[in-house]
Parts: structure tokens; C-alpha cells; sequence
């Protein structure tokens, strides 16, 4: 285990140092202990494994001439050279922007639940903390048996954080280490807080008290908000998940039932008259096609939902990352209406789709 380690490690050392440090307080946040050179090697060795099996099912089932043929038209020769080389670089750029969008997002994800689980907490933590400093505890006294079980995630964190402080770390030092392990303002602001009064020999329960109170009625108005928002909610989840597929799928039928009309109109005879004929609107054919259209509305409802999702996290919890844990459900549930409506469009309308 330790060479495997050590073997992440000196891949991960092939970026910049710039990107360890960026990467190392993404993992921090989200709680992960792991050094940032070990993902960041582990992340490469596994999408180049990743790659060559998606480049060897590319060459084996001919996946790039075959989309080139069908888009571009069965005179287009790609040379085995060039087949070769494309299908590796095309293998290459998706498997690294997937593997870098699911890390990405699962790391936000992480940040931000342990962000909400602290944040929920906290005003509860600050008061007993501020009871147990008016009864002559010191701070870090305070902090240590006012880390409840009840308090979940901010307990283990400030135990192990004040564990540091009683072996010889400075208390300043381990606060700041506190701070950076989550991702939260108010967490933030009230260690802050706290060093300042510690500086300055203010009260320290008082400046708690009101920390807490602070804390605590910020946590009630997102609520009340929330609450508040609740038809926009409803409204956001419907248009993005039923109102738009459905659209789409009886526009992608109209498109294919005008093809069809069209096909057996007889060309228009010359307007007789002294009225010039291009005052006259002239129907033509649709100009897309229903597979064209048929891409367009896969590629469109994946954006709408996805910045829906993120809208949907701004009104709920004030945070556009919340949002992504609804982008999945939503997605799903946008292509099956797509394609159940477009099912049921497809019978109804066999006769004249022949």
C-alpha cells in the first residue's frame, strides 16, 4: 500500500504547484485526509487506464468512421493513421472531462453538506460553549466538552483540532486549522471572533451569546425563504422536467408530419393577378430535420435542466452547488417524458409518418 502511495504521489507531483495547493484545500473542505499528490497521481493513473480501453473499444467497433459516415456522407475516407490518432485524442479529451466533472462535482457536493451540517449546529455549540466560559472554563475547555456527540461532524473536528492545541500546538494556530477544514462563513467569522476577543481580553461568553443568537436567526430566515419561494420551486421543477420535454417532443412530430405533408404537396402555380407574387407567403418544408431536431432537444433539455438544478439551489438553500444533487432526477425524469410522449406521438401518428 505504501509503494502504491508513494507511486500517486510522484504522478501527482507532474502539475503545478499552484494546483496541488488549489487541490489540497478543495480536499480539506470536503473533509478528505488523503495528501493532494496521492489523488491528484491516483485521478491520472486511473483515466489513462480508463482511456486506453475506451481508445481500444473505439478502434474495435469503428465508432469514428462510423459517426463520420453518417454525419459527413459515405464519400469521406479516413486514412487508419488518422482513425488511429483521432479516436485516442477523442478517448483522451472524454474520459478526462468526465472523470474531472463527476470528481468536481462530487467534491461541491461533499463541501457542501458538510458546510449545512455545521452551520445547522453551530448556534447550538456557541451557546453551550459561551455556558461553559461563564463557568470559568478556559476557551479550549470550552470548546472540548461543548463538543457533543449530538453535534456530529463539528464535534469530531473540534476534538481532533483541540487535541492539537493540548499537545503544544498554538491555540491561535489550531482555530485556524478549525476554519479551513469547512467551507462556511459564519464558522469563519465566529473563530474570528473569538481569536480577536482572546487578543483583546473582551467578553468572550457575551460575544457567543450573540454569535450564536446571530446564527441562529440567519438559519431561521433562509428558512422563512425557502418557505416563501416554494410556487417558484414547483414552477422551476415543472418547466424544466415535464413542460420543456413535452414541447419538444410534439414539435420534434410536427416536424416529422410536415416532411410528410410537404413531400406530397404539388408545386405552388403562379398567383394570377396584378399582385406581385412575392407579397404572398410562400410554405415551404421545414429546413431542420426530426434527427437534427432530435439532437437539439436532447442537447437543450440536458442545459435546461442543469441550470435549473443550479437556480433551484439558489432559491431552496442559497447555494447554486445544493442545487446539483437535483440535476440527476430531474434529468431522468425529462427524457423519459421526452420519450414516452414521443412514443405515444409515434403511434398515433403512424398512418401518416409512412
Amino acid at each position: 500500500m505504501g509503494v502504491l502511495m508513494g507511486f500517486y504521489e510522484t504522478v501527482g507531483r507532474l502539475l503545478s504547484r499552484e494546483r496541488i495547493r488549489s487541490t489540497e484545500r478543495t480536499l480539506r473542505n470536503a473533509g478528505i485526509t488523503a495528501p493532494a499528490e496521492s489523488f491528484v497521481g491516483f485521478l491520472l493513473v486511473v483515466n489513462i487506464l480508463l482511456t486506453l480501453v475506451v481508445f481500444f473499444l473505439g478502434l474495435h467497433y469503428q465508432v469514428l468512421p462510423s459517426f463520420l459516415l453518417s454525419v459527413l456522407g459515405p464519400t469521406v475516407f479516413l486514412p487508419e493513421w488518422a482513425n488511429i490518432i483521432f479516436t485516442f485524442v477523442l478517448a483522451l479529451a472524454a474520459v478526462f472531462l468526465a472523470s474531472a466533472t463527476l470528481v468536481w462535482v462530487l467534491l461541491l457536493l461533499q463541501i457542501e453538506a458538510r458546510r449545512m451540517a455545521v452551520e445547522a449546529v453551530l448556534p447550538d455549540f456557541l451557546g453551550l460553549m459561551s455556558g461553559n466560559v461563564r463557568s470559568g472554563m478556559t476557551i479550549d475547555q470550552a470548546m472540548w466538552y461543548a463538543a457533543k456527540p449530538e453535534f456530529g461532524i463539528l464535534s469530531i473536528e473540534i476534538r481532533n483540532v483541540i487535541k492539537s492545541a493540548f499537545s503544544g500546538e498554538p491555540f491561535e494556530k489550531a482555530l485556524d486549522r478549525l476554519s479551513a477544514r469547512f467551507n462556511s462563513k459564519i464558522l469563519r467569522r465566529t473563530i474570528l471572533l473569538i481569536k480577536q476577543a482572546m487578543a483583546t481580553g473582551g467578553e468572550v461568553a457575551e460575544i457567543l451569546e450573540i454569535t450564536a443568537e446571530d446564527a441562529r436567526e440567519v438559519a431561521i430566515q433562509k428558512k422563512d425563504i425557502s418557505s416563501t419561494l416554494l410556487i417558484y420551486i414547483i414552477f422551476l421543477i415543472f418547466a424544466a422536467a415535464v413542460g420543456t420535454p413535452f414541447l419538444f417532443a410534439v414539435s420534434n412530430k410536427l416536424i416529422g408530419v410536415l416532411f410528410v405533408a410537404f413531400s406530397y404537396m404539388p408545386a405552388g402555380a403562379p398567383v394570377e393577378g396584378n399582385v406581385p407574387y412575392t407579397f404572398f407567403v410562400q410554405p415551404s418544408a421545414p429546413l431542420i430535420t426530426t434527427e437534427e431536431f432530435f439532437w437539439f432537444s436532447v442537447a437543450t433539455l440536458f442545459l435546461t435542466c442543469l441550470i435549473s438544478s443550479l437556480l433551484l439551489g439558489v432559491i431552496q438553500a442559497g447555494s447554486k452547488m445544493q442545487g446539483l444533487k437535483y440535476f440527476p432526477f430531474m434529468l431522468v425524469l425529462a427524457y423519459i417524458i421526452y420519450f414516452v410522449v414521443s412514443s405515444v406521438l409515434e403511434s398515433y401518428f403512424a398512418s401518416m409518418l409512412i
